[in-house]
């Protein structure tokens, strides 16, 4: 991992953060021997009763009954995420991005695990293009994982499973969402256009479109896509700007200026690409001094880095009460000026 303030860079979903997980796992190596199916490979019946255990769930939560929703999980997993936590974490992610539309499932995987051992992983899939998947695994059992694709506003959503046999039927060991694209963009496109622009020597662009493909490729640790792996050596080698050098909140002169931005996202509204600020202030003369700061901020922003335009449509500044009750936004759009 590269080895600067990379958690300064949150993908926005359209009112929150993104990724969110249920259950407790640990990986080290064992001895064991594996068979792992994708998709048309699983058995009819064991891919279809994989399915629609995944599919309930996933229309569980989405409709808030979370309880019906831990009553699918292991005793495992329901001992690591107490009713309470389960609520406060999906709850509120789900009411803040709904609604949602279009549940399906996208990949299924079935792994014959035999020996012993500890958890470990198995690769699914073909290898080339990085289009394997790489699951956790169980020693001496069967087991599932299930991606469900799922539509909101802006974008679209990864619901991603780890499952284990429960008598006849199937319990969710493992269960994790997050965004997968962004106005309509996936990992891979993102990725691509990173390189273009650090290629270009656009490093603030180039920064911010790795931070959101490696966000999109985040499933959780019980699945990790193939593309994760090429975001993650890229990351190894790239130099970010000096925007981005230490901790936030970070101090950016500009203009004769010196501003205080404690987060830099991008965010996707519509079909476009735009990039969030969040402007801590220590002192509050109200909204409309607020927005008079904010878009000082934003001019200062374009007159020194006029080559955003090149991968964002628009700009958000946010400046934030110093008691963290709130805070006003101004918009700037590219060839429109301030909303």
């Amino acid at each position: 991992m590269a080895k600067w303030a990379f958690g300064a860079l949150i993908l926005l979903a359209v009112a929150g953060g993104v990724s969110f997980s249920l259950g407790l796992i640990k990986f080290s190596a064992g001895v064991n021997a594996t068979k792992c199916e994708a998709d048309n490979e699983v058995p009819d019946a064991t891919r279809n009763a994989l399915d629609r255990r995944a599919m309930a769930f996933t229309q569980a939560v989405l409709s808030q009954n979370l309880d019906e929703a831990r009553g699918m999980m292991t005793d495992a997993a329901r001992a690591a995420m107490p009713g309470d936590r389960f609520s406060a974490l999906f709850g509120g992610v789900v009411a803040a991005s709904a609604p949602f539309t279009a549940p399906q499932v996208a990949h299924s995987y079935f792994v014959r695990s035999a020996g012993g051992g500890p958890d470990g992983r198995a690769i699914c899939g073909p290898l080339a293009d990085s289009a394997w998947t790489s699951i956790a695994i169980r020693p001496g059992t069967d087991q599932g994982h299930v991606v469900v694709s799922v539509k909101s506003r802006n974008n679209d959503w990864a619901f991603t499973y780890w499952l284990l046999p429960a008598g006849n039927d199937w319990q969710v060991n493992y269960f994790h969402m997050g965004v997968s694209s962004i106005v309509g963009l996936t990992a891979g496109q993102l990725l691509e256009r990173a390189r273009a622009e650090r290629d270009g020597s656009h490093a603030f662009n180039a920064t911010l479109l790795y931070a959101a493909a490696q966000g999109l490729a985040d499933f959780g640790p019980a699945i990790q896509p193939g593309v994760s792996q090429p975001i993650r050596e890229d990351l190894e080698k790239f130099h970010p700007p000096a925007e981005f050098a230490g901790k936030p909140p970070f101090e950016w002169k500009m203009n004769g200026q010196t501003y205080t931005v404690s987060q830099a996202s991008m965010i996707g509204i519509g079909r476009k690409l735009g990039i969030m600020f969040m402007l801590p202030r220590k002192e509050w003369d109200g909204n409309d001094g607020a927005d008079r700061f904010n878009r000082g901020f934003i001019s200062a922003f374009i007159a020194t880095h006029p080559d955003y335009s090149r991968s964002f449509s628009f700009l958000v500044a946010r400046a934030l009460k110093p008691d963290n009750s709130g805070g006003v936004g101004t918009v700037y759009e590219n060839g429109k000026g301030f909303d």
